[in-house]
């Protein structure tokens, strides 16, 4: 009997062990919301947008012309401009994230395309003025069918249900549930795996004289868009005066949401006045 007593003992011990073993492996491999926004490094997308594309002989492709993001805050697609003289007649197509390789050193963007500029002209094109290609499943598909050969990755053809632009955010107004204006979004910083962490909002201040600037989780945001006219409205559940004591950031740079904790302490009170809850289908977003 004490020799049955032991072995139930030792058997409940070890499941226990690896249970506790199991959930420990799957605490390391799967990242903690919060961890989504850390920053080692201040990856402007006002920076980004305009970057040359060079191939590896460094001989010009394109130019980056604007991101598309998911509800999460992913970049989905790359949007490259080519051909044309200073941006007039040139032609637009959409390339996956992961066909690029995008660096960033000493603060400037490094963008790569391994093809030449009379391959990119083959790609499929956007000729619609608000980018509702990007909807259409088959025009996707043909996108990485073009594109995909040159990436690593083998993820399946991703269509958007709305185009969400990243300079349709950029320089729009922040508002809350209520239609008060809160202030104008500056800009948007990527972390190191390239997705959203934060915006910036401008406040204050008259021609930027004086303007403080105050970090907002994309976590905490509310999307709404037109997609007729690729329209965004971005809010926050906040009101001016809660908006007011949010933490601060100096200078352009935005250089303090690299201070240890800093990022923590903006996220931890925007957690505590709420978040926006619309997207462009009309969903809550999660």
């Amino acid at each position: 009997m004490l020799d049955t007593r032991m072995t139930v003992k030792l058997a409940c011990c070890l499941a226990l062990a690896i249970g506790t073993a199991a959930m420990a492996a799957q605490q390391r491999t799967t990242p903690a919301p919060e961890e989504r926004g850390d920053l080692d490094a201040i990856r402007k997308v006002s920076t980004l947008i305009g970057t040359q594309v060079v191939n590896r002989a460094n001989t010009r492709v394109a130019q980056l012309r604007d991101l598309v993001l998911s509800p999460g805050g992913d970049v989905l697609y790359v949007v490259l401009g080519y051909g044309g003289v200073g941006g007039v007649g040139e032609t637009d197509t959409a390339a996956p994230l992961d066909a690029l390789e995008i660096r960033q050193a000493g603060g400037k963007w490094a963008v790569l395309l391994d093809m030449n500029a009379d391959d990119l002209k083959k790609a499929p094109a956007i000729k619609s003025a608000n980018y509702r290609e990007l909807t259409d499943p088959q025009w996707i598909a043909s996108v990485h069918q073009f594109f995909r050969p040159r990436a690593e990755s083998n993820r399946p053809p991703r269509a958007v249900e709305w185009v969400l632009l990243a300079t349709k955010i950029r320089g729009s107004k922040l508002k809350n549930p209520q239609n008060e204006d809160l202030g104008k979004i500056e800009d948007l910083l990527l972390d190191r795996m390239h997705r959203v962490a934060f915006l910036i909002v401008g406040r204050g201040g008259a021609l930027s004289i004086g303007e403080h600037y105050i970090p907002v989780p994309w976590s905490r945001l509310g999307i709404t868009t037109n997609p007729e006219y690729a329209t965004v409205t971005v809010s926050v559940d906040a009101t001016q005066a809660q908006l007011e004591k949010a933490p601060l950031v100096k200078g352009g740079d935005y250089a303090t949401l690299l201070d240890p904790g800093f990022a923590d302490e903006v996220r931890h009170y925007f957690a505590t006045i709420g978040r926006g809850a619309t997207t462009g289908t009309g969903r809550e977003r999660r």
